[in-house]
């Protein structure tokens, strides 16, 4: 049997008496870095053969792990803090145990997100976690999309390294929603900050960021889109010739009535339940080139 076991996020008190009772019976224990799990461990009086088991080993020492289970051996999967398989590689041995036929098991304990979601304030009857949002920009543009549109509380985990540069990409995007900066949660230096994407970043820049942080975003207001209008938005965006003919003609005379060129895609196209982007890329043959001129 593999145990997935939950430990503390920062307040060791907050291990759960079955967890210290799991690690002590099973014959080893995989962990993301050894060096944190063997101070765990000593702290409870507990001591297991460990296997470096994270990111960048997984494909190797997955099989390995799942032969020693096969053998007859149990062992235990736990992560730096929290419940492994939540944005780390434990999802990846739980589908080797599953493919293998190999019995596994959750014993249930703090999890950043969850706590963080709670803290925060925000609705908590829908949320969406989406774990760290990718360096790369073009990695990182369906999540922000999803980010954008969802009507859900939106969940993500942030290093202090990268927290000004997300809040950034947030500004863009959201505008206004409110957003709450979870820092250190369970240890002495818990912290919620709320605000605005613009809010939070001005008090980043007065106290520099520290800590590993939960960040919670609010949902997007429902959309209020009728039918008759989707339906439109939809044939625009699938290329229907007439409607997207109707659609440029309509921009062609607010601009002859004296409107801006810039100002005429944007409502136009809102109105046909399209984003400022999307309008520009229709009206313009997808070339931006109706961007230029009149502005």
């Amino acid at each position: 049997m593999l145990y997935l076991v939950g430990t503390p996020i920062g307040n060791l008190g907050d291990m759960t008496v079955r967890a210290i009772e799991t690690l002590k019976a099973v014959d080893f224990v995989c962990a993301e870095d050894t060096r944190v799990t063997a101070g765990l461990l000593s702290h409870f009086g507990i001591r297991k053969p460990l296997i470096s088991y994270y990111e960048h080993n997984k494909l190797e020492r997955g099989p390995q792990i799942i032969e020693r289970l096969k053998k007859g051996e149990n062992g235990a999967l736990v992560t730096d803090a929290g419940m492994p398989g939540i944005s780390d590689p434990g999802e990846h041995i739980v589908k080797l145990c599953i493919e293998a036929g190999e019995q596994y098991s959750v014993v249930p304990g703090p999890c950043a997100f969850v706590t963080g979601a709670v803290m925060s304030g925000l609705s908590t009857s829908a949320i969406l976690f989406l774990g760290f949002l990718p360096e790369n920009k073009k990695q990182a543009a369906p999540m922000l999309d999803m980010i954008k549109t969802s009507e859900a509380t939106v969940c993500l985990y942030e290093s202090p390294y990268n927290i000004l540069k997300t809040l950034k990409a947030l500004e863009n995007i959201i505008g206004g929603r409110k957003i709450a900066l979870c820092r250190e949660i369970t240890k002495i230096h818990e912290e919620v900050a709320r605000g605005t994407a613009s809010e939070l970043l001005e008090k980043l820049e007065e106290n520099p960021p520290r800590g590993e942080y939960v960040v919670v975003i609010e949902g997007a207001a429902p959309s209020k889109e009728d039918p008759e209008t989707a339906e439109k938005a939809e044939k625009l965006r699938t290329g229907d010739e007439k409607t997207v003919a109707r659609f440029r003609e309509e921009v062609k005379k607010a601009i002859d009535n004296g409107m801006k060129r810039n100002e005429a895609v944007k409502v136009i196209g809102a109105s046909y339940g399209l984003s400022r982007s999307e309008a520009y890329g229709i009206y313009g043959g997808g070339d931006r080139s109706a961007e230029s001129g009149n502005m």
